[in-house]
């Protein structure tokens, strides 16, 4: 079985960073993908990435709302009971790599950077 997911996009929002009753930092952030189409107004999908960890840390430190980034990962899906009493299912994407896309502050004259 193969899940793997490569998007390329914008960050929609600054990375939120939490941390788990251990202290295992993650972070989250929608990541605006356009969609191929000849309407040149067509609105983005915006994803819901995961990072934990180090990368988690990165994402804090050096990605900013607007910086277009590459994120490789993997579609991961889980449930849970909200507030509500309802059984609410989440679908994201879980990174373990993101470069990034604009060449912005990225020292490298354009390059793409990663942290894995």
């Amino acid at each position: 079985m193969f899940n793997h997911v490569a998007l390329l996009g914008r960050l929609a929002q600054e990375p939120e960073i939490r941390y788990t009753q251990g202290g295992t930092p993650v972070a989250s952030f929608d990541l605006a993908v356009q969609v191929p189409s000849k309407d040149r107004e067509a609105p983005p999908d915006y994803i819901p990435i995961v990072c934990w960890r180090e990368q988690a840390e990165f994402c804090g430190r050096y990605l900013t709302k607007g910086r277009q980034v590459v994120v490789e990962g993997r579609i991961s899906t889980r449930k849970y009971d909200g507030n509500d009493g309802r059984r609410h299912k989440v679908v994201e994407v879980t990174a373990s790599r993101i470069y990034f896309a604009d060449g912005k502050e990225s020292g490298g004259g354009g390059s793409a950077q990663n942290y894995a």
